[in-house]
C-alpha cells in the first residue's frame, strides 16, 4: 500500500493517539451484517509518528449486487467483475486494521460488525473487540446535533456533502467533520479513549447487542429463550453461539465470556483448595505478586509470553497457570474484593 496524505500533515495533531486508528467507509451488497459482502472499501490509518497509510478498493463480492443497493452507492455487477475479491486482499488489510482503534460514521452497528464477519470467513482476526476502541463521528454529531452524514458536512464544514454513498468521500468527510468537533466543542478531549466512552454503548456488551449488563453489572442475555438470564448459567448455549450464525462479534464476545466463566471456576477452586484466602497476609502476598509480576514469599511467578505460571510454595508447588490477560484480572478481582472486605 503506497502512503498517499488525504489527511494534511500539519493537521495530524487533532488527535493524541497511543496506537494507530484507521477510518474506514464500506459499501455492501446490503444491510445485513452476518450475509452481506463488501463491494467497496476506503480505509486511512493514522499512526502516532504521524505517518499514514491509504487504501480505496473496489472488491468483487462473489454474489450478485442488487438493484436496491446499487440505487444507494452506484456500484453494479458490471463494475466489480474483474475487480478482486476480499479473500485475494484478506491479508493486506487484516495488516492494515491489526493493533488499531477504529474511527467512522456510523461505524459501531453496521461497519465492524460486517468488517469482522468478512475477516471470519477466511479465519483472519485483526479485530479484537475487547481491545479495540471507537470513535464515531455520526455517533458524537448526534450527541450534539441530531442529524445525518450530508447534514453534519454542511452543520461543521459550511459546504456540501458531493459524493455522498462513495465511501471514499464519506470516509474523508467523517475525518473532516471530527476535526471541525473537536475544535467546536470545549469538552471534547483529543483521544481516542475518551470519543469512545463519551459515546459508549452503554450497558451493550457486544455491538450487535446480544449480550447486555443488568443493573447488578452482570453479563446477561439480550435475546432468545435465555433472555435476561446471566451468561454464565448458561455455558451450553453459549457454546451454541460460538459455532452458529452470529455476527463475528458476538461470537468473538460469547467465546470470552466462556472462557472467562470456565477460568473463574477453576481460579476459585485452586484459591480455596490451597486455603490461599483465609488470611490479609496471604491476600495481600498473592495479589501483590501477580499485579506486580514480583515474586512475594510464599508465591513465585514465572512469565512464558502470554501464559503467567504462580506456583504458591508448598510441598509440592500448587501452581495455577493464568493463559490469558482475563483470567489474571479475574483473579484480582476475587483478591480485591476479599482485601476490602478484611480492611472495612
Amino acid at each position: 500500500m503506497e502512503p498517499t496524505f488525504y489527511i494534511q500533515k500539519p493537521e495530524l495533531s487533532f488527535l493524541e493517539l497511543s496506537k494507530p486508528i484507521v477510518f474506514f467507509d464500506l459499501e455492501t451488497t446490503g444491510v445485513d451484517t452476518v450475509n452481506d459482502r463488501i463491494v467497496e472499501l476506503c480505509a486511512v490509518r493514522v499512526n502516532p509518528d504521524g505517518t499514514q497509510q491509504e487504501v480505496h478498493l473496489l472488491l468483487n463480492p462473489t454474489i450478485s449486487i442488487p438493484v436496491a443497493a446499487s440505487a444507494v452507492h452506484g456500484i453494479t455487477d458490471e463494475m466489480v467483475v474483474d475487480k478482486p475479491t476480499f479473500e485475494e486482499k484478506v491479508d493486506e488489510l487484516a495488516q492494515l486494521f491489526t493493533g488499531c482503534d477504529l474511527g467512522g460514521y456510523n461505524i459501531k452497528k453496521f461497519d465492524v460488525p460486517v468488517l469482522m464477519q468478512e475477516f471470519l470467513r477466511f479465519k483472519k482476526h485483526p479485530i479484537k473487540y475487547s481491545e479495540v476502541k471507537l470513535v464515531d463521528a455520526m455517533a458524537i454529531y448526534h450527541h450534539k446535533e441530531k442529524r445525518d452524514l450530508s447534514a453534519a458536512v454542511k452543520f461543521y464544514c459550511q459546504r456540501e456533502h458531493d459524493g455522498a454513498h462513495s465511501a471514499k468521500a464519506d470516509v474523508l468527510a467523517t475525518i473532516d467533520i471530527l476535526k471541525r468537533q473537536l475544535l467546536m466543542y470545549d469538552d471534547l478531549k483529543p483521544n481516542t479513549s475518551f470519543l469512545h466512552d463519551y459515546v459508549g454503548i452503554g450497558n451493550l456488551v457486544d455491538f450487535s447487542g446480544r449480550f447486555i449488563r443488568d443493573d447488578a453489572g452482570r453479563i446477561v442475555f439480550n435475546f432468545g429463550k435465555h433472555y435476561g438470564k446471566e451468561a454464565c448459567t448458561e455455558r451450553d448455549y453459549l457454546k451454541w453461539m460460538m459455532d452458529s450464525d452470529f455476527n463475528a462479534d458476538t461470537k468473538q464476545v460469547a467465546t470470552r465470556i466462556y472462557w472467562n466463566c470456565i477460568w473463574e471456576d477453576q481460579i476459585k477452586a485452586w484459591l480455596s483448595t490451597n486455603k490461599l484466602t483465609q488470611s490479609y497476609e496471604m491476600i495481600s502476598a498473592l495479589y501483590t505478586t501477580v499485579k506486580f509480576e514480583e515474586a512475594v514469599f510464599p508465591f513465585a511467578i514465572l512469565r512464558e509470553g502470554a501464559k503467567l505460571k504462580v506456583s504458591y510454595l508448598v510441598e509440592p508447588p500448587a501452581t495455577y497457570t493464568f493463559v490469558h490477560q482475563d483470567a489474571v484480572d479475574i483473579l484480582l478481582g476475587i483478591l480485591d474484593s476479599r482485601l476490602s472486605g478484611e480492611n472495612k
